[in-house]
């Protein structure tokens, strides 16, 4: 997958199950804890695993968006997909706009609007931030102490190289 969008609802899809998933084990925790026993029944485990299932692969798609593209361009269309991705999910699942008078839902929405607008106009005119050193300390590998800085072009990544500790140039002092 190497088109933003598909990453990014990937993970909007997999937070709405968390968000459902996690009011679920939580509410039942909560009656548990009230002297209504929940925790016999099949569907506290079920959710807790669909729970934990979708938290890992939502960081690990998130993760994999985070490598291939800048962080200025992830962070603010996650934020817009997971909103809409939990707003949808409360409403479809949860009825939370059930009863709700029309202009409350619109002045949620309209809300909601102002503040994917509001993350839109910050991060409009955001420049990469270049790196002043091009290379990158990957660790302790004997004998090998830095590595290029990977460079995207427009179609894929280019992986940088090793180089011996001699070949590096020195920083002036």
């Amino acid at each position: 997958m190497k088109h933003i969008v598909v990453l990014l609802m990937m993970v909007a899809l997999l937070a709405s199950l968390t968000i459902i998933s996690v009011k679920a084990v939580a509410g039942m925790i909560t009656f548990s804890a009230k002297g209504k026993m929940q925790l016999t029944y099949p569907i506290f485990y079920i959710m807790f695993i669909i729970m934990v299932t979708s938290c890992v692969f939502q960081v690990k798609f998130l993760n994999q968006a985070m490598q291939l593209y800048n962080a200025t361009v992830v962070v603010p269309i996650n934020f817009v997909f997971f909103t809409t991705s939990a707003i949808i999910a409360g409403v479809i699942f949860y009825q939370e706009f059930q009863g709700a008078a029309l202009l409350s839902v619109f002045m949620f929405l309209f809300g909601c609007l102002l503040s994917f607008l509001g993350v839109f106009v910050i991060t409009q005119n955001r420049e990469e931030e270049h790196l002043q050193v091009p290379y990158i300390d990957c660790g302790h590998i004997p004998g090998k102490k830095m590595i290029d800085k990977i460079q995207p072009d427009s179609n894929s990544l280019s992986y940088g190289t090793l180089h011996d500790e001699d070949d590096l140039p020195r920083a002036q002092s």
